[in-house]
């Protein structure tokens, strides 16, 4: 998908579906034949093209609106997680959405990274610090 993380709103949801959907050349082509169907008389009724496509497009549309619905129950999830971040010399609990540039803050062992971060320190002796990126690559291996 080539548009934004939430690819949907209320309001533009079916305009923006059937255009990604009639991107893709197989239902643009029973689109076209549907038209034709209904515009000259050929021996074929234009419901057996019409309604495969309707289906299809319907089908489609409910399962890629109900993907973007969980996506954004999740992000809310994780936007609303509790992180404890350095402001004004104190450590306070903000949510993660909360967190600005510039912020330092202190993720624990075993927490997920609620942004993009840059590691400051460590508190091991050697200054290491081993990370998954599962989230991003699917790699479960420590880096």
């Amino acid at each position: 998908v080539f548009f934004f993380l939430f690819q949907y709103t209320v309001w533009n949801f079916i305009p923006k579906n059937l255009f990604e959907q009639f991107r893709r050349i197989a239902n643009f082509y029973f689109l076209i034949i549907f038209l034709v169907q209904l515009m000259i008389d050929t021996p074929t009724s234009p419901v057996t093209s019409g309604l495969p496509l309707f289906f299809v497009i319907t089908v489609t549309a409910i399962k890629q609106g109900y993907e973007d619905w969980l996506r954004h129950k999740a992000d809310n999830e994780v936007n609303g997680a509790p992180v404890f971040v350095v402001r004004s010399g104190c450590l306070v609990q903000t949510k993660s959405k909360n967190i600005r540039v510039g912020d330092i803050v202190r993720v624990a062992k075993d927490e997920t990274f609620p942004a993009d971060l840059a590691l400051l320190s460590s508190d091991r002796e050697d200054g290491t610090c081993h990370i998954t990126t599962a989230s991003l690559d699917g790699e479960t291996n420590l880096k």
